[in-house]
This record gives structure tokens, C-alpha cells and sequence, in this order.
């Protein structure tokens, strides 16, 4: 079976993806802690995510993939390397939410916050996989 060739549509999907996801989960971390956004917060907090996301992309040179198994599917990848990912900021996202409650308190659950944390990691590190599997390997 042959990689599935990215439209340039999907592509810059999966690549806006991450920013927003990003934005979302600041966002999310300053509505736990009762500070809530305002329209020029919004526009800065999107402003800065971009600018961050341009920086990254002109700075870091794309480096070869590694050798990959035989029969590998690029969402099971994605979806494996997310839910690594996505496990470890939830349980570090925990441990922080946990020793953050005594000095910010927040009336959402820890649990929830816990969950956001492990979520928004999640997501932003599929469609960052996702983005550099699909088309190397088929979908």
C-alpha cells in the first residue's frame, strides 16, 4: 500500500492544529485559576502562538525519519507516540497542578485539570505526527 500524498489543504490543517491546541490549553490553565481572556488577550495569545510557530519551523531543520517498522500505519504511530506523550503531561500536569493548588487555589477539579493537561498534549503531538507520517506511510 503507498503513502496517501498530503492536499495541501490537510496539510495546513494538521499544521495549525498544534497552535490552536496550544492556545486552547493556555487558555483552559488561566480559566482554572479564575483569570479569564478578554478579545486583545485572545488576539495576543494567538498573535505570540504563531509567531512561535514560525520561529520553530525557520529554526529547526526537518531531520530524516528514523528507520520504520514493516506494515506501519501513520495513525497507529500518531496515535502511539500521542498517548506516550499525552500520559506523561498528564501525570507531570498532575504532580504541577497538585503543588500549584497551594498557591493558586482553583475551584475546578484536579482531576479535570489533570485531564485537560494530558488532552490538550495529546492532541497537539497526533496531528504533529500525523502531519510528518502521512506521507512517508500509509494512513
Amino acid at each position: 500500500m503507498q503513502p496517501a500524498r498530503l492536499s495541501p489543504w490537510l496539510d495546513r490543517m494538521l499544521g495549525l492544529c498544534p497552535i490552536a491546541i496550544a492556545v486552547l490549553w493556555v487558555a483552559g490553565v488561566a480559566e482554572f485559576r479564575g483569570e479569564s481572556l478578554d478579545p486583545v488577550g485572545w488576539a495576543s495569545l494567538f498573535a505570540f502562538g504563531f509567531a512561535l510557530q514560525l520561529v520553530m519551523h525557520r529554526t529547526y531543520p526537518k531531520r530524516p525519519l528514523p528507520k520504520l517498522p514493516e506494515g506501519a500505519r501513520a495513525t497507529r504511530l500518531s496515535f502511539l507516540a500521542a498517548m506516550i506523550i499525552g500520559s506523561l503531561a498528564g501525570l507531570i500536569g498532575g504532580v504541577v497542578e497538585l503543588f500549584a493548588q497551594h498557591w493558586f487555589p482553583s475551584e475546578t477539579p484536579w482531576g479535570l485539570r489533570t485531564l485537560w493537561h494530558a488532552g490538550c498534549a495529546f492532541g497537539a503531538v497526533y496531528c504533529l505526527f500525523l502531519r510528518r507520517l502521512l506521507p512517508v506511510l500509509p494512513a
